[in-house]
């Protein structure tokens, strides 16, 4: 599992790292973006809330596809945890949002 350096602008998830990544949020993020899969492949994504929480990731890139085209709205409870799931098939990223793991 990589470790994703939290970005205000854009957090960017190198999926050539791995296929699977955490990424803490310590603020807000303007963009969530993935880059560098391996074709076809699965990718998880888990965001953590730090100790505050009330985080939020404002847009996500144009090649992630949400379930019914609706983007989750993420756990903000201080420590949450969301787990994000996706299917690259080589164009864009398929994913569902499992939120709120206690």
């Amino acid at each position: 599992q990589q470790t994703i350096t939290y970005n205000v602008t854009t957090t960017t998830v190198d999926w050539g790292a791995g296929n699977k990544a955490t990424v803490t949020l310590t603020g807000n993020v303007g963009t969530m973006a993935f880059t560098n899969p391996p074709k076809p492949s699965n990718v998880v994504l888990k965001i953590v809330q730090d100790a505050t929480g009330s985080r939020v990731v404002t847009a996500w890139d144009t090649d992630i596809k949400w379930a019914d085209g609706a983007t989750p709205t993420l756990t903000t409870t201080a420590n949450g945890i969301d787990i994000i799931s996706c299917y690259f098939d080589g164009t864009s990223y398929y994913c569902v949002a499992s939120l709120a793991f206690a």
